[in-house]
């Protein structure tokens, strides 16, 4: 028996095998294209939501008339969700989370409801937490640390080292000792402070460029290619327990980036610097993304070097997709599964976090690119998320 959530009325638990079989049958619906939930109908418009409560009998027959199943029930009710198809599997589902969402139910409601690990969103960047010398913002961090505590969530911090979203303190001004000690002094306060809560951190963001060598920064020009080790080093004092991730973009799939990128982690591991793991974001569009056969392949190269691998910023856009609405919501629903279901099958993957839940909260909101539309309903992709995750190993 395997514990699946904690919802309202407390831990259910239930074995594998009664899963699949009252949720098996929503997935091979959605294989064979007979449900879209909310977005199920005519081309161009919506139907209304159809969240009902079933009873074991009549899941099937209602799944295959196309009706958009949240929960079914045996001797009572259940919920099902991405974290409890992930926790069967023994993966993380993941989303990046905002403090000024929380107050609103249905943001943490749905947060807390489909996922076991949270990301912040922006409230660990450095300029975030660490906006000046002398002042350190720990409130909208420590508010989401809370929330994933409360609800059984793991939290990856994000980031630590970035090019990008510095405060005006750390600039070019600074002498190669001066950006070191501020390097320091933030690493060592930040994970220290979360030391025991935070399980995961993205310690380097984005240090390789698009022509697959060390990115001109700050960084670099102050303190040289050894600034990438360091970072991990600091990390790993701060909190010799925490999983130590190095966190990129354009790097998904096999080319010259992706090769950059393999042989930056290569070589830390081979200086024994204390990297656990390789995020790899997959910002990317419906109509351009890459061969899921190619991510797995370097999913594999990656965990072949000990490291443990995570799509880590995951969304889909539809913006420039052609045809109905509905059409490119079916179109995004494929990119979804396809990329997850090929990593899924690779070992030493940990899951998939996608950059935020909601149209509604979305660093893009015009690329549509989320899982839940603005009002909170599942689009098509949620089904084709879970289906990926439900297939067996």
């Amino acid at each position: 028996m395997s514990p699946i959530g904690k919802g309202k009325e407390g831990v259910m638990k239930i074995s594998r095998r009664d899963y699949l079989k009252y949720v098996g049958g929503a997935a091979a619906g959605i294989a064979l294209g007979s449900v879209t939930g909310y977005y199920s109908g005519a081309a161009g418009g919506r139907v209304s939501a159809t969240t009902r409560t079933l009873t074991e009998t009549q899941a099937t027959t209602e799944i295959m008339n196309r009706t958009a199943v949240e929960t079914m029930t045996k001797t009572e009710s259940w919920s099902a969700s991405l974290r409890v198809a992930a926790e069967i599997r023994g993966l993380l589902v993941g989303a990046a989370a905002r403090v000024e969402g929380l107050p609103d139910e249905r943001y943490s409601d749905t947060l807390a409801r489909e996922f076991n690990f949270l990301t912040p969103e922006m409230a660990m960047k450095w300029a975030e937490i660490h906006p000046t010398p002398d002042v350190w913002n720990f409130g909208p961090a420590d508010a989401l640390v809370e929330f994933a505590s409360d609800h059984g969530m793991k939290i990856k911090g994000h980031t630590l080292i970035w090019h990008a979203l510095l405060p005006d303190y750390v600039n070019q001004q600074m002498s190669a000792n001066e950006l070191s000690a501020a390097m320091e002094e933030h690493i060592h306060m930040v994970v220290g402070h979360y030391r025991g809560r935070v399980s995961a951190w993205d310690v380097v963001n984005e240090a390789v460029d698009d022509h697959a060598g060390l990115r001109d920064s700050l960084f670099l020009d102050k303190l040289g290619d050894g600034y990438v080790a360091e970072a991990f080093q600091l990390a790993h004092e701060a909190d010799p327990d925490a999983l130590l991730i190095y966190n990129d973009y354009g790097a998904e799939g096999l080319g010259g980036k992706s090769d950059g990128v393999y042989a930056l982690a290569k070589k830390l591991v081979t200086d024994d610097v204390p990297i656990d793991g390789v995020g790899l974001q997959m910002h990317v569009l419906a109509t351009h993304y890459p061969n899921p056969n190619d991510i797995a392949a370097n999913v594999r190269r990656l965990a072949s070097l000990g490291l443990k691998v995570n799509i880590s910023e995951m969304d889909v856009g539809i913006r420039d997709a052609s045809g109905s609405l509905p059409d490119r919501l079916q179109l995004q629903r494929r990119v979804y599964h396809d990329v997850i279901d090929a990593c899924c099958r690779e070992t030493n993957f940990m899951g998939v976090t996608f950059w935020g839940f909601t149209d509604a909260l979305s660093y893009d909101p015009a690329e549509e690119g989320l899982v839940f539309d603005e009002s909170y309903a599942p689009k098509p992709a949620y089904w084709g998320i879970l289906e990926a995750l439900l297939r067996s190993p």
